[in-house]
């Protein structure tokens, strides 16, 4: 390779590298040193040490953050302003965490240390009063369910997906991701990396609407929540049904 290939192949992994912010944190990757039960556990501390008051025990709120490649925290804007608003004394508690907790940690690709999108469950009582050693709110959620289960939802999906996607001639491997929200409904659908096809899109979403049954949405504490929903497809320009 000459000199200047390798220059300018070092210049483009650098800036790859800089502006990466990984969508999800990797498979057995945590946002918080010594795992969730670590981060629950210095939550319940810094709360009982300022004596923050508890919430009404129907209050829970899911914040989504961004951990820098530094470490460093900044929130990811919520626009459901309704839900925030219901929430209010737990959206409030859960800003104070963010604000205060030291030991964020980013995501790691290839030993490389890079931004990475991450959210977790914030329910006051039982990360106050109720709170006991060990205790992760990720343990003790039922995920949501699609009406007549998963193998009724990848029919679906095959069904009203698969034409599409070769119509354009999409493949290689995409995600798809969506948020099952407390009413069981889907929103805030994507695909990443973003396919910059407007015609697609537009299928796209409306193909999304055929599926727009109503699922029961994820409970915890029997509390309805948001559940974010994420699975990596793979297309292949000749398809073969199953």
């Amino acid at each position: 390779m000459s000199k200047v290939s390798l220059f300018l192949t070092t210049i483009f992994f650098s800036f790859f590298i800089k502006a990466q912010v990984l969508d999800e944190y990797p498979a057995n990757q945590d946002f918080y040193k010594g795992g969730m039960v670590s981060f629950y556990k210095e939550a319940h501390d810094y709360l009982t040490r300022n004596n923050s008051k508890e919430c009404d025990p129907k209050e829970i709120y899911q914040p989504r953050i961004l951990i820098t490649k530094e470490g460093l925290v900044k929130l990811v804007k919520d626009n459901d302003t309704a839900n925030i608003a219901k929430n209010r004394c737990a959206y409030n508690l859960s800003m104070d965490l963010i604000k205060n907790l030291k030991n964020w940690k980013p995501a790691e690709v290839k030993e490389l240390k890079v931004g990475g999108i991450a959210e977790f469950i914030f329910y006051p009582k039982d990360v106050m009063s109720g709170y006991k050693e060990n205790y992760n709110a990720n343990n003790f959620v039922m995920n949501a369910q699609y009406p007549n289960g998963q193998k009724a939802f990848e029919k679906d999906f095959h069904d009203n997906f698969m034409s599409l996607f070769m119509d354009y001639g999409i493949h290689g491997s995409i995600n798809l991701e969506f948020y099952v929200s407390e009413k069981g409904n889907i929103v805030n659908p994507r695909i990443y990396p973003s396919i910059f096809n407007r015609n697609f899109n537009l299928d796209f979403m409306r193909t999304l609407a055929r599926l727009k049954k109503t699922w029961k949405p994820a409970l915890y504490s029997n509390i309805p929540i948001k559940q974010r929903i994420g699975f990596p497809l793979n297309f292949e320009v000749t398809y073969q049904e199953r």
